[in-house]
């Protein structure tokens, strides 16, 4: 006789219709297995992918505002300070950027990101989610065309530190608006060198380890890590 038939090959072959499927419970246990770790790594990648996209807006913005600042400091001539700009800096490095919104000064402004009934930004917390104090970034604010949102204090203190400019890397409609994870500061000196807030000769070096901790409740809590975030390579790994 032939083994032409897919009965005759089968027993030939030392195999049954039985033995060459899955049953209905082998199957759900199989499922229930990939649902199980599916539900163990997904988070996981997840929270990984996020850490990465926010170091790279992290970069991407440091380095634009570097070429922004070099560009206005061989244009304009003059030290980055308060006697130079007055209250005109923050127009400045707008137009520099193609700013799409000009949030005006922070103060009593409801028509950008800007001020709760507490007197607190309405998007935005410290490194810990405490309130955040406004007085470092209400003299001035734009948008720009993909979003990022940036914060600018031109107060007295700029005569001696400079101006501190303060970004939304992912701006301010994209979560956590938290200092440190997607909103970092800089410090513009007056010879026009861009500073991560917290390095040496920036207004908070002395500050640097408490004003980037996960622990203290201080309502600046967090102005410091854009430091943090350019010297330590684990920097966003770690963030949770």
């Amino acid at each position: 006789d032939s083994l032409d038939s897919a009965g005759g090959l089968s027993h030939a072959l030392g195999l049954s219709r039985k033995s060459s499927a899955f049953t209905l419970a082998e199957v759900l246990i199989t499922l229930g297995i990939i649902g199980v770790v599916a539900a163990m790594t997904l988070p996981s990648l997840v929270n990984r992918t996020r850490q990465k996209e926010l170091e790279t807006a992290f970069q991407k913005q440091y380095t634009l505002l570097q070429q922004a600042i070099m560009k206005i400091k061989y244009e304009d001539q003059m030290p980055f300070d308060r006697t130079s700009y007055t209250a005109n800096f923050k127009k400045r490095l707008a137009q520099e950027y193609n700013a799409t919104k000009d949030c005006g000064a922070i103060n009593y402004n409801t028509g950008c990101v800007l001020l709760d009934e507490d007197a607190a930004f309405s998007y935005y917390k410290t490194l810990t989610g405490k309130t955040l104090d406004r007085r470092y970034f209400d003299d001035g604010g734009f948008i720009t065309l993909d979003g990022t949102t940036f914060f600018v204090e031109q107060g007295y203190q700029s005569s001696d530190t400079g101006y501190l400019v303060s970004i939304d890397v992912n701006g301010y409609k994209k979560k956590p608006n938290l200092m440190g994870y997607d909103f970092f500061m800089f410090q513009i000196t007056k010879e026009g060198k861009v500073l991560p807030m917290g390095a040496d000769n920036t207004y908070w070096k002395e500050q640097r380890e408490a004003y980037c901790s996960k622990t203290p409740s201080a309502n600046l809590n967090g102005v410091t890590c854009a430091y943090f975030a350019l010297t330590d390579k684990d920097y966003f790994k770690n963030l949770h």
